[in-house]
This record gives structure tokens, C-alpha cells and sequence, in this order.
């Protein structure tokens, strides 16, 4: 399915039903009193957020959604039917956002969570209601108010505990299978991953869970719209660890690497950076001469104590240290 993060509708609540003016009217009462009915309410605007949507696909080819009008009211005091509500589905994670304005309306991060962007018009008074001692036939009613309409953005950022960040082809897609029930498309060429991923990871031990996601590789010249990461670094921007996986390789490889997606990412938003860091040594396994590897890990130790950081080296094709990963991050995030 064709992943959407990114979508603008236009939206309208219901207007209200017109009040009826009417008298009542049986046999032996040739002049009753007014009788006329309230008109029904508008149907609201709401967004309901669920786990069972992924995408905003279904928002991107239906440009206008729009609540039930009220009823009208009538005769016999009978109040018109209020317009449905039309509630409105969309991934976790996702901020409605005003077209003109750019205001944040509502941030659903919750399964289940509900908020109305548009309240429906209310209906009107019918004749019954303006009967008084100096006016005891009232011909005239109140019309229904106008409901609303309102131009939005849609924009799903997804929410993982774990955001993993790299370059192209660093592992990030077979990293994210092994530390969870995830299967993204993987494969040794760069942009396999064209889509945020999200998993699952579960402790065995504490049966604790939390979720990682894992979005396309950044390249250099992304905060100019080179590659395709940059544009879905705002699905990291709610996770509250950074696992930053690089290929292995001599230590100017490393450091190239390392300090391409830091420049990157800072270009686009230097707090993402605040954020719990862990760096990860991906694909050991490449090196088979263990003397070569030591002396390599001895020179990226080196660098990274120079920032304060600790590196974990793994091989997650061959499934090596992963549990001392998971480790790391499950004292991490719990």
C-alpha cells in the first residue's frame, strides 16, 4: 500500500435544521396554539485516532469530507433529526493542522483518542418556543446557525520509542527484523527502505515493549532535498532515543559517516539532537581478521570517547550482540 504522511482536505460540519412554525390543528380546535417543532443540530467534525491505520492514503484522493445537516423541525411539536456526526480515522501520531493559519488544532497520540475540530450548527427555535403571555401565536421561527467549514493539513508523524537514523544501506531495515517482529523490505542496495517502518520489541525477561522506527537513509545534501530521509525526519521527532547505526570501516569512514547524519540532521532541527543518543557499529561481521578488527574498534572508541560516547559493535545479519543491544536500550527507555 502507498505510504501518505502528508495530506490536505477540506472539512464541513452540519448546519442546523430551521424551527417550523405551525398551529395546531384537530377537530372542535379551529385555532390552537403554535406547535412547531425545534430543528435538529448539525453533525460534528471528528478525527478519531487508530493503530489500524498506517497511512493518510484514503485522505489524499477524497479532498472534502462533510457532517449531516439537521432536520427540519415540524408540526406537533416533532423536533427535526439531529445530522450524524462524520468521524474521521487517521494514524496515531497524527497533528491536524489549520491550512491558513498553520496552528496545531489537535495532536491524537493516543489509540482511540477523539478530539471534534468542527462543531455542527444548532437548530433553530420552532414558533412553540416564542409563545408568550403578550404573544400567544407567534408565526415566525428561528432559522438553524450555519455550521462551519475549514481547510486542514494532515501530517502523521509516527511514535517510536527508538528512532533509528543512518545512512543508506547501514543495516537500519535488517536491524529493525531482528529487534522486532518487523519484516521491511531489505536488501544491499541504498533507499531500500522508501517508508517509516515500525516495530515492536519485546523483553522477554520483563515482558516489557516498545517500539522502534525506522525511516529511509540520510544522505549528504538532504536538508537541500537530496535522497529521501530528510523528509521523513519529522517521524523521528517524537521518539525519545536516537539509535545512530553506521556501517563499520576504517576510522575516516566512520567518522564521515557519523558526522554527515549529525550535519544533516541538525540542519533540519538542531533539538532532535538533544534527544538520548546510542551509536551503534553495524556489519563486524565483514572483518574477518580479528587482529584488523580490534584495532579498528580501538580507533573509533577513541573518537567516539572524545564526544562521550560509548559504541556498541554488532553484526545484525548474523545476529551478533544483538541482545546486549536490546539490553542497552531496554535500561534506556525503562
Amino acid at each position: 500500500m502507498k505510504f501518505v504522511d502528508n495530506a490536505v482536505i477540506t472539512i464541513a460540519s452540519g448546519n442546523g435544521g430551521k424551527g417550523a412554525v405551525s398551529f395546531r390543528r384537530e377537530k372542535f380546535i379551529p385555532k390552537g396554539g403554535p406547535d412547531g417543532g425545534d430543528g435538529g443540530d448539525g453533525g460534528d467534525v471528528i478525527f478519531k485516532a487508530s493503530h489500524n491505520i498506517t497511512s493518510l492514503l484514503d485522505f489524499r484522493y477524497k479532498p472534502r469530507f462533510a457532517a449531516e445537516n439537521g432536520g427540519n423541525g415540524q408540526g406537533n411539536n416533532k423536533k427535526g433529526r439531529d445530522g450524524k456526526d462524520i468521524i474521521l480515522n487517521v494514524p496515531v501520531g497524527t497533528a491536524i493542522i489549520d491550512y491558513d493559519s498553520g496552528e496545531i488544532i489537535a495532536d491524537l497520540t493516543k489509540d482511540g483518542e477523539k478530539f471534534i475540530v468542527l462543531q455542527g450548527g444548532r437548530g433553530g427555535k420552532g414558533n412553540t418556543f416564542f409563545k408568550s403571555s403578550v404573544n400567544r401565536r407567534p408565526r415566525f421561527s428561528q432559522p438553524g446557525t450555519q455550521g462551519e467549514t475549514k481547510k486542514i493539513r494532515l501530517v502523521l508523524k509516527s511514535l517510536g520509542d527508538v528512532g533509528i537514523i543512518g545512512l543508506p544501506n547501514a543495516g537500519k531495515s535488517t536491524l529493525i527484523s531482528k529487534l522486532s517482529g518487523a519484516h521491511p523490505e531489505i536488501a544491499p542496495y541504498p533507499f531500500t527502505t522508501k517508508t517509516p517502518s515500525l516495530g515492536v520489541c519485546r523483553d522477554e525477561d520483563s515482558n516489557k515493549t516498545f517500539t522502534i522506527v525506522d525511516i529511509p537513509g540520510i544522505i549528504s545534501g538532504a536538508a537541500e532535498g537530496t535522497g529521501l530521509g530528510l523528509r521523513f525526519l519529522k517521524h523521528i521527532e517524537r521518539s525519545n532515543i536516537l539509535l545512530h547505526l553506521i556501517e563499520i570501516g576504517n576510522i575516516a569512514e566512520v567518522e564521515n559517516r557519523y558526522e554527515t547524519v549529525i550535519n544533516e540532521i541538525n540542519k533540519f532541527n538542531k533539538e532532535i539532537l538533544k534527544k538520548n543518543r546510542i551509536v551503534v557499529i553495524n556489519k563486524i561481521d565483514l572483518i574477518s581478521n580479528l587482529k584488523e578488527l580490534n584495532k579498528i574498534k580501538d580507533e573509533i572508541n577513541k573518537f567516539f570517547d572524545k564526544k562521550g560516547i560509548k559504541p556498541l559493535f554488532i553484526s545484525a545479519s548474523e545476529n551478533m550482540d544483538i541482545d546486549e543491544l536490546k539490553n542497552n536500550l531496554n535500561k534506556l527507555i525503562c
